[in-house]
């Protein structure tokens, strides 16, 4: 049925062009009625008592306030949706951070295509209800803090101790802690400002000019911080859905069978080339060196993740 669905879709887009006040109201009561129609597929993809309902509404807010969202090809939106249902992502939800179907410009298709971003928060989340941590946390030194570490065959020894006083410095590095259950940690070595920047310079998306666009340029520290949980999350035992998140980050699906594994339905966008570039700066990035995906968040408020853990002499 969801394949009958995304058929639908497509017929519908284009039937209904985008020249025009008249035409482009049109595809989003299309993108709209298909969201509607979905909620069975939705429900069936969600875990055992959780509402598809609200995840249509998250996902009608999302048309309305993300530009050029309503203008994708149904699939992809949709695809973005049933991958938000089986991992239990709230989409477009700022508060919670937990993911985001963003529109970029395919210049192979010429068209608009959504593709889901999961925010740093949604693995937060994700690495919560996997059981297997007790805390997670991902963090920022600024200048004038009190910060060491120190390595040790019985245990690391973390320092850290925020400033209250005044205004803070400079950020200074990024690292991430987590707590295994059953004991144990993972700390990442700090990865000074200097080396973050070296890493937003090689996977952020730049334009035809060559200038470098995105969520890198004005969310430089959460953007870090993703980093970090991603590279903490590397060295952590995982669950099935932590798994599938890194995959599907920035990632285009366009199957709507609830059962398919998400990681499997999920194509990824080629590197940024001249034209891919949307009015927005939203585009994919490369997977990476081996770690796991240096993928990229769009702007979100920044929230304390309650529950973090960290090793022993913090």
């Amino acid at each position: 049925m969801g394949r009958e669905l995304a058929a639908r879709a497509a017929a519908a887009r284009n039937g209904n062009g985008q020249n025009g006040n008249g035409e482009h109201a049109g595809q989003i009561r299309t993108l709209a009625q298909q969201l509607e129609r979905m909620t069975p597929e939705y429900q069936a993809a969600m875990p055992k008592g959780r509402e598809a309902t609200q995840l249509v509404r998250d996902a009608m807010t999302c048309l309305r306030t993300i530009k050029n969202l309503d203008k994708c090809d149904a699939e992809s939106f949709l695809g973005a949706l049933m991958t938000c249902a089986q991992l239990d992502l709230r989409p477009g939800v700022a508060s919670l951070g937990h993911a985001w179907p963003l529109p970029y410009w395919d210049n192979a298709t010429r068209r608009y295509r959504a593709q889901l971003i999961v925010g740093y928060k949604g693995y937060i989340e994700l690495g919560y209800r996997s059981g297997k941590l007790t805390g997670i946390a991902s963090r920022v030194v600024y200048e004038g803090e009190e910060f060491d570490i120190e390595y040790h065959e019985d245990g690391d020894r973390l320092l850290h101790k925020p400033s209250y006083r005044g205004l803070r410095g400079e950020p200074v590095c990024f690292y991430s802690v987590a707590r295994v259950v059953g004991g144990g940690y993972s700390l990442t070595e700090p990865m000074s400002v200097e080396e973050m920047k070296q890493h937003r310079d090689r996977y952020a998306p730049r334009d035809r000019s060559g200038k470098m666009v995105g969520p890198w340029v004005d969310h430089f520290l959460p953007m870090g911080k993703k980093t970090m949980v991603l590279r903490n999350f590397a060295m952590l035992p995982k669950s099935a859905e932590m798994v599938s998140a890194m995959q599907v980050d920035n990632g285009i699906r366009v199957d709507l069978t609830p059962t398919a594994d998400a990681g499997e339905v999920t194509e990824r966008p080629p590197r940024v080339l001249p034209g891919q570039v949307d009015d927005d700066g939203l585009a994919d990035s490369p997977a990476g060196d081996g770690e796991a995906p240096p993928v990229e968040d769009p702007p979100w408020p920044e929230t304390v993740q309650p529950g973090t853990g960290t090793p022993k002499g913090d």
